[in-house]
């Protein structure tokens, strides 16, 4: 490492002194023209599957609200008490594998 510390001394000392670059008046100009502008295929696929996207998660969710009414109306546990029994299970069970 020390023979390097020489040369970059001289490099940075060569920045130093060199002087300020300036940018052209219509830099930016130049710039924007290289950019091109993004495709507004992405935008469209997005606008196209949005609506269907939502409409299976609506779907979804009134399949779920209909089995929770059937399964009230028939005397079946509603999901909140067949998900709590779940977890009341994996509880037990991670308690005895703990416990050992």
């Amino acid at each position: 490492m020390k023979d390097n510390d020489p040369k970059l001394d001289k490099l940075l000392r060569g920045a130093r002194d060199a002087p300020n670059f300036v940018p052209p008046k219509n830099f930016a100009d130049q710039v924007m023209s290289k950019v091109t502008s993004c495709s507004t295929n992405n935008l469209i696929m997005i606008d196209f599957i949005m609506p269907k996207i939502v409409w299976a998660a609506a779907l979804v969710l009134a399949v779920f609200l209909t089995s929770e009414v059937i399964m009230n109306i028939n005397g079946l546990p509603s999901l909140k008490a067949g998900v709590e029994k779940l977890a009341n299970t994996w509880y037990l069970e991670f308690d005895t594998v703990i416990k050992q």
